[in-house]
């Protein structure tokens, strides 16, 4: 709340929040109508896909940015730096840092295997837990070596 109460004296621009606002409410609307509608049951899954995609159409053909809608404009290609060098395993919060990473990759793990049984269910092929955990414990580590994002 902080964050958010320093940050009104910096221009905003109305564009901006009409277009999040309706990308929020299309996500919503699809999330209603795939419980609603179980032939749709694929639709809450691919709604936050096609916002984006849509968003991006809609502020590339309109022009947006000149508008005052924020956009990303270059980002650098090829792989990300390694950040192997920038690890710091002996400052005073490791121990803090290292329960709290467990507990989170705990979750994860368990979110990620419910998620993957219910898809396996409803598609009627098995899936190995070991499997599933070697494989996310894999990605993440080489992933966090490579600044990447935690992946669930």
């Amino acid at each position: 709340m902080e964050a958010v109460w320093t940050s009104f004296h910096h221009p905003w621009s109305p564009h901006n929040f009409i277009l999040g606002c309706s990308f929020l409410c299309f996500i919503l609307i699809s999330r209603y109508l795939g419980k609603k509608n179980k032939k749709l049951f694929w639709l809450p899954a691919v709604a936050p896909l096609l916002s984006v995609i849509l968003s991006t159409l809609i502020v590339y053909l309109t022009r947006g940015d000149k508008h005052g809608i924020k956009i990303v404009k270059h980002i650098k290609d090829g792989l990300n730096p390694s950040s192997v060098n920038l690890l710091e395993l002996n400052g005073p919060y490791v121990g803090d840092v290292a329960k709290v990473g467990l507990i989170v990759a705990l979750v994860a793990l368990t979110e990620a295997i419910a998620v993957g049984r219910s898809f396996s269910s409803i598609k009627g092929y098995h899936m190995d837990g070991n499997k599933e955990m070697m494989a996310m414990g894999f990605m993440n580590i080489v992933g966090s070596l490579t600044s990447c994002y935690v992946a669930t």
